[in-house]
């Protein structure tokens, strides 16, 4: 007897991270959580927000990543503030077979520890709002528990962006166009530095020449360079030797 072949469902996540009144949704984190996160590091209306994680980032980046070693060393003073904002939990059912794991942010604990004025600033309409700096612990807390955090790389060594990494070995450049346009600007300023260098050659090759000319008083330096070498000005062999890269032309006839 042939079965018959069972339609692909496609996959719905039941657990994610999604915001649910200021809460957090945690399990099957995925990379475009990661992106979201990337989206903040990146910001440019949140300025004050972007800093503050990017330097969370570093840190992180640089202890290995071990967040062990950075929580009870360079970080130590914030880790028992994010411990006050990851420490609660709420348990959710679902229409479905599982649950939902909210984390609940005890911002009342973190008042305690630093202060209110410190958590919180006043909007110019009324209320209050989260200070970037604990935002960024908030949010900091969160990127480290999903599973995919360490594929997070960056600043791009071109354009400064933080990315998420399609592949281990991208650990430079955020995408393919940063990296052949950095590769290319390497190109063209080697290429540049190479003419310079040939450029030199041939300018001290002339000086030498000029300096032992018999009859170079009755001749004009800037007329006599320009006839034997017109792609080298007097104006460069002047910048070269006020630098002390070329040596000084002898005198000629003033013109």
């Amino acid at each position: 007897m042939t079965r018959s072949k069972q339609p692909r469902m496609p996959y719905v996540r039941t657990v994610g991270f999604t915001s649910y009144e200021d809460q957090l949704a945690l399990g099957e984190q995925g990379k475009e959580d990661l992106e979201r996160f990337c989206g903040l590091l990146n910001s440019t209306e949140q300025q004050e927000l972007r800093e503050h994680l990017r330097e969370l980032i570093k840190a992180w980046q640089e202890s290995g990543p071990n967040l062990e070693k950075m929580m009870y060393g360079s970080h130590k003073h914030i880790r028992n503030y994010l411990m006050a904002l990851c420490s609660g939990a709420s348990w959710m059912p679902t229409a479905w077979g599982r649950a939902l794991l909210f984390l609940n942010p005890d911002y009342g604990r973190l008042e305690e520890l630093i202060g209110r004025e410190r958590v919180n600033r006043k909007k110019p309409e009324g209320g209050w709002m989260l200070n970037p700096e604990v935002e960024a612990w908030k949010e900091f807390g969160y990127f480290t528990l999903n599973p995919h955090c360490e594929k997070l790389a960056g600043p791009c060594a071109r354009c400064g962006n933080y990315y998420v990494k399609k592949r281990a070995s991208q650990k430079v450049y955020c995408s393919r166009r940063c990296g052949n346009a950095s590769t290319a600007a390497v190109r063209t300023a080697a290429k540049l530095k190479a003419e310079r260098k040939e450029k030199m050659v041939r300018a001290k090759a002339l000086i030498r020449e000029w300096n032992t000319l018999k009859g170079r008083s009755e001749l004009v330096w800037k007329v006599w360079l320009r006839e034997h070498e017109p792609s080298i000005t007097d104006k460069f062999v002047t910048r070269r030797v006020n630098a002390g890269e070329l040596p000084e032309p002898k005198a000629g006839r003033k013109p």
